[in-house]
């Protein structure tokens, strides 16, 4: 308002209308219908032009609060998004420790940490892969990887949002095993041989052992790095090294490690470690 009276028109417009009231006391009954007409007209363009600043400053105040509310809508969606992304990510987590669940019911003592491949090394021919967790995680080097239906692998390299696994088809994997059905122990180990059609070996058989196909072996938990009973795979076929004289059988994993995308790294179970730090 204070620009819009100091603007050099509007004083013009009010040093006329003060002359104007000035001739209409000293003429008040000459020419007093022209006078009138002419005051009655420039007041009206006065009130007019009022009301055009009245409005334009209406609007100003309309577009401040239209401009305060859109931002107060475009924080609120971007709050929203946030918080729609966060939800997609716990249930996406949750779907994954669902497909868990049963093991987790079986072994109470279990720490899941669920995660999921982010890409494979096309150099390793024993189907290593990198997850999307890490030490930020809890994750260690040396925990197990679980598949939907078999252990899969080892963490051999964390940092802190991202880890290597190295599978059961790698000969630098060694796990001791049983068979559940013959109670016959060996180590699980990979080999060049298989790995290409998603096998590794059960080795260290004793020459009297009475492994057969179809045998599930599961991991035997006796070094404390492996919790006992995790289920490795099943027996197709048996074996005998004449390199080394030793007996093995061929073990098709539960999961296709080459394919899988969903696993759970055990962080902790009862019993984890124990029987190292006795040796």
């Amino acid at each position: 308002m204070k620009e819009f009276l100091s603007s050099p028109k509007i004083k013009i417009f009010l040093s006329v209308l003060l002359v104007l009231i000035m001739l209409s006391v000293f003429t008040h009954n000459v020419e007093n219908n022209v006078v009138s007409t002419t005051f009655n007209t420039l007041t009206y363009g006065l009130s007019k032009v009022t009301a055009a600043a009245s409005q334009d400053q209406s609007e100003e105040k309309s577009y401040s609060e239209l401009k305060s509310e859109n931002e107060l809508l475009n924080k609120a969606n971007r709050e929203l998004r946030a918080r729609l992304i966060d939800y997609y990510d716990v249930k996406e987590e949750n779907t994954r420790l669902w497909k868990f669940y049963g093991l987790k019911k079986e072994h109470e003592d279990f720490s899941l940490i669920p995660a999921r491949a982010l890409r494979r090394d096309s150099d390793d021919e024993f189907g290593s892969f990198t997850i999307d967790k890490g030490t930020a995680s809890g994750i260690s080097v040396g925990n197990p990887v679980l598949g939907e239906n078999s252990l899969v692998g080892w963490i051999s390299e964390a940092d802190a949002y991202t880890a290597k696994v190295v599978t059961v088809l790698s000969p630098q994997t060694s796990i001791g095993a049983i068979d559940k059905a013959t109670g016959d122990t060996g180590i699980i180990t990979g080999s060049a041989k298989f790995a290409e059609n998603n096998r590794t070996t059960f080795t260290k058989l004793n020459s009297e052992h009475k492994v057969k196909e179809g045998d599930i072996i599961t991991s035997a938990g006796t070094a404390g790095i492996y919790p006992k009973n995790i289920v490795l795979g099943e027996v197709i076929e048996i074996g005998y090294d004449t390199y080394d004289t030793s007996h093995y059988a061929v073990i098709e994993p539960y999961d296709n490690i080459s394919k899988i995308v969903d696993v759970a790294v055990i962080t902790s179970y009862q019993g984890m470690g124990e029987i190292l730090s006795k040796e």
